[in-house]
């Protein structure tokens, strides 16, 4: 089809438009085919193995256990990676051989923002301070769900505490026992967690329930003297 039309002022320029070819598809290129040598080794080692999966937990059919000695099967590590991935289905690059692969470069960055923080805090700079282990906190617990859940949680509970005392310095003592109520539970023998949570609840004016708190932490460490 041809059709007039202008393109600059007092200029006309005619040409024709006609179906535009269809874009071409790329083949995939076909698989090549595998060698027959190593499929006949394949062949020889396959061993079926009578097993049932019940969600993400994978087990021996005969007994029902993840680790069978009867069977001499093990499926810890498969369970652990097929739970996973059942729980986090947002991964795109799958777990590492060694799921107790610890990111390094991550521990060193949420140890430097967290020293950050106690500077802060020794400085007497308690809004910084928290913003800082907020930060800490948050980086921490952007590991990868493979990694040693014993680490994230030291590694947490640790920058919680410290910006629950940061909290406190800010005379925010609601989100000061908030946070150390989140350490007690996930360092239940841990007594500065207690130290924390009676400095809060003694902000609250709340001075019995702090008594008690520090009963607690010090039960733990019956010898530890209260301190900051």
């Amino acid at each position: 089809m041809s059709h007039s039309h202008s393109h600059a002022p007092g200029e006309n320029h005619s040409h024709s438009h006609g179906p535009r070819p269809p874009p071409q598809q790329q083949r995939r290129p076909m698989p090549a085919p595998p060698n027959p040598a190593i499929q006949a080794l394949i062949d020889a080692q396959y061993d079926p193995v009578d097993l049932k999966v019940d969600g993400s937990i994978v087990h021996c059919g005969p007994h029902n256990a993840v680790v069978c000695k009867e069977c001499n099967l093990d499926f810890l590590r498969l369970t652990q990676l097929a739970t996973i991935l059942t729980q986090n289905p947002n991964i795109i690059v799958p777990p590492p051989a060694n799921m107790n692969l610890l990111n390094k470069n991550l521990s060193t960055m949420v140890k430097k923002i967290k020293d950050e923080g106690n500077s802060n805090f020794k400085a007497g700079q308690f809004d910084q301070a928290v913003i800082r282990y907020t930060i800490a906190a948050n980086r921490a617990q952007s590991r990868a769900p493979w990694e040693p859940n014993d680490l994230l949680r030291e590694e947490v509970s640790t920058i919680l505490a410290n910006r629950s005392a940061s909290f406190a310095g800010c005379h925010d003592y609601i989100s000061a026992l908030a946070d150390a109520e989140a350490v007690v539970e996930m360092r239940k023998n841990w007594p500065k967690a207690y130290l924390r949570k009676a400095k809060a609840l003694r902000g609250l004016d709340e001075f019995d329930e702090a008594l008690d708190a520090l009963a607690i932490g010090l039960s733990f460490e019956p010898e530890n003297k209260v301190s900051s």
